[in-house]
């Protein structure tokens, strides 16, 4: 077995090597430079070509995919998740200011009267919450390294984004 394929190596290189020799004739010098240059361009976009296509290419273009994926995520939704947390935060202090005003200027403070409209400002503060938990919120009250929209979360949401591409949706 050996032998066969060594000799069958030998062969195809005396067939290659006489293939260059009848290049050589027909060609002149200069041109022959030139057709180098084409030939060894050739080889090189084959050889990406066929990295890319691997499956070590492939691997790879989904690791920078995800990374990508990550760092477009984090920079969409980091901002907008960190705005609603501000804006809950303005209006948990703006609640607590109207309390405190409402307390502030009663003269005698009523119980009744007080709890009714301490329930009104509550009850508009409780509708914003919805509202906003509706549109995202999660609880959080400081934006802090608490966020979902983190690196590694967004790398994950990346990953998931990926994992879910081509799956009928019936």
């Amino acid at each position: 077995m050996f032998f066969f394929n060594f000799r069958r190596k030998q062969r195809r290189d005396e067939l290659l090597q006489e293939q260059q020799r009848r290049n050589a004739a027909q060609h002149p010098a200069s041109g022959n430079i030139h057709r180098q240059r084409i030939e060894r361009c050739k080889n090189c976009c084959k050889s990406f070509t066929t990295f890319i296509f691997s499956r070590v290419g492939l691997c790879l273009l989904v690791v920078a995919y995800a990374f990508g994926g990550g760092v477009v995520f984090q920079a969409l939704e980091a901002a907008s998740e960190e705005a609603s947390i501000n804006k809950v935060q303005q209006h948990i202090n703006i609640t607590v200011e109207k309390l405190f005003q409402h307390s502030m200027n009663s003269t005698v403070l009523y119980r009744d009267t007080w709890t009714t409209v301490a329930k009104r400002i509550l009850e508009e503060y409780q509708k914003d919450i919805v509202n906003q938990t509706k549109r995202g919120y999660q609880g959080e009250r400081v934006s802090d390294d608490t966020q979902q929209w983190t690196f590694p979360g967004a790398i994950l949401y990346a990953i998931t984004v990926i994992t879910t591409i081509g799956k009928d949706s019936t």
